[in-house]
């Protein structure tokens, strides 16, 4: 009798959290871009740290230059409240960090790591292949 109860109290449990809403999902917006970083818009990205904010994704994209060959790019939209009716997120004045004036939280500019909550999910970030021949980033989901 008491197994039964372990094993009904145990597949309650998984089901209960299976079924949990996940609430600090970033809408899913379908992302597919393709940027000439020659072009003045984009003159930022031409050096190593340098970033730009592009329209696409929830609320709007940062792209960030990681390495020669590798960009980052995240989604604006907070993740702490994904509900929220707040201004995007943005960086800051040091170039380091990406800040949500809603909530407080902040992220690393270089990879889209917390590091200052209530935040508990890092930025939502979207796939990027880079062709160095023709100086084009696409952006993708």
């Amino acid at each position: 009798m008491v197994k039964r109860l372990s094993i009904a109290l145990i597949i309650l449990l998984l089901f209960s959290f299976s079924c949990r809403k996940n609430e600090n999902r970033v809408p899913y917006i379908p992302v597919d871009l393709y940027l000439n970083i020659t072009l003045p818009s984009y003159n930022t990205l031409n050096v190593i740290g340098g970033w730009v904010y592009v329209s696409g994704g929830s609320k709007g994209l940062i792209v960030y230059r990681q390495t020669a060959e590798t960009f980052m790019v995240y989604d604006r939209h907070c993740t702490y409240d994904v509900n929220a009716t707040c201004t995007p997120a943005s960086v800051d004045s040091t170039n380091l960090a990406i800040s949500c004036d809603c909530d407080g939280s902040q992220y690393q500019l270089y990879d889209g790591a917390i590091t200052n909550g209530p935040a508990t999910m890092p930025l939502q970030q979207y796939q990027s292949t880079y062709d160095g021949l023709a100086n084009t980033l696409h952006i993708y989901n």
